[in-house]
C-alpha cells in the first residue's frame, strides 16, 4: 500500500468544534423610572439644610444687640432753640439708635432713629420748617390716617411710608421702610402718649 493511498481521517480531538452562537447584541441600558418618593427625597435633601440655615439666622438676628444712643443732649438743644420736643412714650423694646440736630437760620429739625421690637428701623422727625425740606417726597394731599386720636397724613416714601401731623406747633413726621410700616401706629401711639 502506497503512502498515496493512505487516507488519514481526523480523530475525535481534531473534529470540527461546534459553531459558536452569535454574540447577543448588548441592549442599551434603559434609565430607571423615577418615582415621586425619590424626587421628594431629593427635594428634602436640598430643603433641610436651607431650613436649618434660615432658622439659625433668625435665632441669631433675634438676639442681635443694637447700639443705643443718648438723645437727651440734642433734645435739650432743640428745646433751647424754641422747638417743642416730643419724646414718645414707648416700651423698653424700642431703642433709640441715632439722633441728629440740624439748625438753618430759625429752622430747627430734630431726627431720632428708632429700632423697633420687630427689628425694623423707623424715624421720628420734629421740625418747625417745611415738610418738603425734610423729604422731597412729602408733597401733594396724601392719605388721611387716624392713629391714637391723632389725624395723620400718609405719604408714600420710596418703598416705605411717612406719616405727617401738626402737633403743638411742631411738624412731626414718622417714617418707615416697607418692613416697618406696620409699626407706624405703635410709634404714633407713643407720640400721642407724650402729648
Amino acid at each position: 500500500m502506497s503512502t498515496d493511498e493512505v487516507k488519514v481521517e481526523p480523530g475525535p480531538a481534531e473534529s470540527e468544534a461546534p459553531a459558536e452562537a452569535p454574540a447577543e447584541a448588548e441592549k442599551p441600558a434603559r434609565p430607571k423610572q423615577r418615582r415621586m418618593r425619590d424626587m421628594a427625597f431629593s427635594m428634602a435633601v436640598l430643603l433641610v439644610p436651607l431650613g436649618l440655615f434660615y432658622w439659625g439666622w433668625s435665632w441669631v438676628a433675634a438676639d442681635r444687640q443694637v447700639s443705643v444712643v443718648g438723645t437727651a443732649e440734642n433734645q435739650a438743644t432743640a428745646a433751647s432753640l424754641g422747638l417743642t420736643v416730643i419724646e414718645p412714650e414707648l416700651s423698653e423694646e424700642w431703642k433709640p439708635i441715632s439722633t441728629a440736630l440740624n439748625v438753618e437760620g430759625e429752622t430747627v429739625t430734630l431726627r431720632t432713629g428708632w429700632y423697633s421690637p420687630d427689628g425694623d428701623g423707623l424715624q421720628l422727625v420734629e421740625t418747625n420748617g417745611a415738610i418738603e425740606d425734610v423729604n422731597a417726597d412729602l408733597t401733594g394731599t396724601g392719605t388721611p390716617v387716624e392713629a391714637s386720636g391723632i389725624e395723620w397724613t400718609a405719604y408714600p416714601v420710596g418703598a416705605g411710608e411717612a406719616w405727617v401731623a401738626e402737633l403743638d406747633g411742631v411738624t412731626v413726621i414718622l417714617t418707615a421702610d416697607a418692613d416697618g410700616v406696620d409699626e407706624l401706629p405703635e410709634l404714633a401711639a407713643g407720640v400721642a402718649e407724650a402729648l
